[in-house]
């Protein structure tokens, strides 16, 4: 929760967060309800037994998992530690039988594009969503698993 909080709204992964949204899912009601789902699945990074980041991902049935989060610390940030997150959570889910790994960002967030690219995801469609009263634009990237 404090990972969530400390990223904030450019966190890579928080489609049209804002701080109220951020609120609402770095509460522990929210959290408690997001891992008892069998469709989610998490992997966390910790540094001295204190949890600095996290990956959340969502399982499909299409054949493929949905990274729903992914957050490191500022404090830790620039480590490699998003990059570890995003290689457990795709190992993850090929583990679980899912030949590819999606993502969706908004389509004018360069960074977590950079990222995502960087991590061998490739672009496949933009599209908008609507976030509380806004409609965001979203850049949908996916990466084969196997």
């Amino acid at each position: 929760m404090q990972s969530w909080e400390e990223s904030g709204p450019g966190s890579l992964g928080f489609t049209g967060a804002n701080e109220d949204a951020i609120k609402v899912i770095a509460s522990q009601e929210f959290l408690r309800k997001r891992l008892a789902s069998p469709r989610t699945r998490m992997v966390v990074a910790e540094i001295d037994g204190r949890i600095v980041g996290f990956a959340s991902l969502r399982l499909a049935d299409r054949g493929g998992a949905e990274l729903s989060g992914i957050v490191v610390r500022r404090s830790e940030s620039g480590r490699g530690l998003g990059s570890r997150l995003l290689k457990k959570a795709g190992d993850l889910a090929a583990k679980a039988g899912f030949a590819r790994l999606g993502v969706k960002t908004e389509a004018f967030n360069a960074r977590a594009i950079g990222f995502y690219k960087k991590n061998g995801f490739l672009e496949m469609r933009k599209t908008t969503e609507k976030v509380g009263r806004e409609a965001v634009p979203i850049m949908i990237l996916e990466k084969k698993l196997r």
